[in-house]
């Protein structure tokens, strides 16, 4: 338990921990104030058993009562609300704190199945520590104050059934020790199937389209159940294995209440104590032991929470991105490549990589699928950090540079789209979150998406279907476009976005592409030879090298590969079905 509070202390961060400790202070009065009643009682029962109770005690006893019990009222409600803001706050920051790690972690991270364990932290551990962490806290703090105060009082009443519920409170101790061990060993294999049942379901749900192309929705889905079944079984085994030292716990306190019982009435027998005080005795047992009783629930708890912590701090500790500050900002806009290698893992994609592309041109990448040309636009927004040499933007090593600064100045257009679950207009405006609703819409015609969205019955602000499913694959690659002309960054790249429309589309989309890409510096992955005609410089990538390098017409004149692409795709436009 003192594990527990240390480490909730230190997640809780120095300000709101010292909410929370001023709120364990008054935790403790309002414990003291819990017993206060049965000293009342006891003054009561004195009074009555000497026939000397008259309307006047009746009248203070229940004076004390009300005030003992408003002043509880008061006390509970600013322990719950120091409790609950501190934790709420803390929850809320480390959660903004994630979000910004997640802007600092390589593209590695994304790839090697971290996705369902990084939702599972951010949701399950951290909600979990935000609404039953402090509870439990209190709960807890609450049941030991009030046991010491019931203790000593039962001590300073008489000596002998002091004695008696100190030692069975010892005893309970070895329960506890128990419990916390079994409950340690388990929130680990419980946590663990929470996370992997959140990766399942989200690989679930995210590739639900190709489970239904192959019919293997039987194959997932069995998958799945086998993800449920693990959860179900460690938390019976949990149940199963937790149940033998409660029980034990339990029955020291339960034994404990009835043995003070008898022995008070035992002692009235033999005239060693009044029956007031006996009476008192076996109130005061109740009101000692029943919160200690439900201490094994929350033992098992701080184990859950705790195994929770420990899986956020391991996320928090994950390798980032090394960032230098210094650097404010960027003069030049030219790109250079100066002898990069990179390898995903131990896969070596890269080699030796070295080119430069100068500001207001268009460099092309073109080569077989897989030859690296993707890798390379990534490094360039440092979705990656190179294995060997060095890319630079304007003389700047990009790894010196701050990342915002970094994005601020590219704009990405990929065939992938990823649209939010928001409104259109947020959807462009994610481009420069300042954007007036003209600006949005400017860049909006200037990507020929204005029509189509005025068509939609709510126009601008109609509610895109999360991943943007409600919208047509050019209309989605319309909105990115317009999201990348509203940010007017002076880097652009540009995974040819026509390669996968349907020709209506295509040339819509290469009008807005015209519009987005005039004087920036222009770094295309081309998939259609035809477009990139007019290239400053093309460069051929194949097996993760740089083989040839010019302008269309030097590189046809070598008769190498680009000239073997370019004669491919020329058949190719000739292909039909034979009937």
């Amino acid at each position: 338990m003192l594990h527990y509070y240390s480490r909730i202390m230190s997640f809780l961060g120095k300000k709101d921990a010292g909410r929370v400790k001023l709120s364990i202070f008054f935790s403790v009065l309002e414990s003291i104030f819990t017993n206060a009643p049965i000293m009342f009682l006891l003054y009561g029962f004195i009074k009555l058993i000497n026939n000397d109770l008259g309307k006047s005690d009746i009248g203070l006893i229940l004076r004390l009562m009300i005030a003992a019990v408003l002043i509880r009222i008061v006390l509970n409600y600013i322990i719950e609300y120091l409790m609950s803001y501190s934790v709420s706050n803390a929850c809320e920051r480390e959660r903004l704190g994630i979000g910004d790690l997640f802007k600092k972690f390589s593209m590695g991270f994304y790839t090697k199945n971290n996705l369902g364990r990084a939702a599972a932290i951010v949701t399950t551990d951290l909600t979990f520590v935000e609404e039953y962490g402090i509870l439990h806290l209190d709960a807890i703090i609450k049941a030991v104050v009030m046991m010491i105060i019931g203790l000593l009082m039962l001590c300073a009443m008489d000596i002998r059934i002091g004695l008696i519920a100190t030692a069975l409170s010892v005893i309970s101790i070895i329960g506890i020790k128990k419990i916390e061990r079994v409950a340690n060993e388990e929130a680990k294999y419980r946590q663990a199937g929470q996370n992997r049942l959140t990766e399942v379901i989200l690989e679930y749900a995210m590739g639900i389209s190709v489970i239904k192309a192959f019919n293997i929705s039987d194959e997932r889905s069995t998958i799945t159940k086998h993800a449920i079944d693990d959860v179900r079984e460690s938390s019976i085994r949990f149940e199963r294995r937790f149940m033998r030292p409660a029980l034990f716990y339990r029955s020291v306190f339960y034994i404990g209440i009835g043995l003070i019982m008898f022995l008070s009435l035992f002692f009235v027998n033999n005239g060693s104590i009044s029956m007031e005080y006996a009476l008192v005795f076996i109130i005061f047992s109740l009101n000692v032991f029943l919160p200690a009783i439900n201490l094994a629930n929350e033992v098992s708890m701080f184990s859950i929470g705790t195994e929770a912590l420990d899986r956020f701090d391991k996320l928090k500790n994950e390798q980032v991105m090394a960032e230098n500050d210094k650097v404010s900002g960027l003069e030049k806009l030219d790109i250079e490549f100066d002898d990069v290698s990179f390898a995903y893992d131990d896969n070596e994609v890269l080699k030796h990589v070295s080119f430069k592309a100068k500001p207001g041109t268009m460099t092309a990448l073109v080569g077989e699928s897989g030859s690296g040309k993707t890798t390379i636009a990534n490094l360039i927004v440092r979705f990656w950090d190179v294995k060997d040499g060095s890319i630079k933007i304007g003389g700047t090593d990009i790894r010196d540079l701050n990342t915002d600064i970094l994005l601020k100045n590219m704009s990405m257009v990929f065939q992938r789209v990823y649209l939010f679950s928001d409104t259109i207009k947020n959807n462009i405006r994610f481009g420069k979150p300042d954007a007036s609703d003209k600006e949005i819409t400017m860049a909006a015609k200037a990507a020929r998406c204005h029509d189509f969205i005025m068509a939609l019955p709510d126009g601008y602000d109609t509610i895109v279907s999360e991943g943007g499913s409600s919208l047509s694959g050019g209309e989605k690659q319309r909105i990115s476009i317009a999201r990348a002309i509203l940010k007017d960054a002076p880097i652009v790249l540009l995974d040819e976005a026509t390669a996968s429309v349907d020709p209506d589309n295509e040339k819509y989309i290469q009008e807005a592409i015209n519009e987005l890409v005039k004087n920036k510096t222009l770094i295309v992955i081309a998939h259609k030879l035809t477009t990139i005609m007019q290239a400053d410089q093309i460069l051929v990538v194949d097996d993760g090298a740089i083989k040839e390098r010019g302008t269309h017409d030097e590189l046809l004149k070598q008769q190498g590969l680009y000239s073997n692409l370019w004669n491919k795709r020329i058949s190719a436009k000739s292909w039909r079905i034979n009937q």
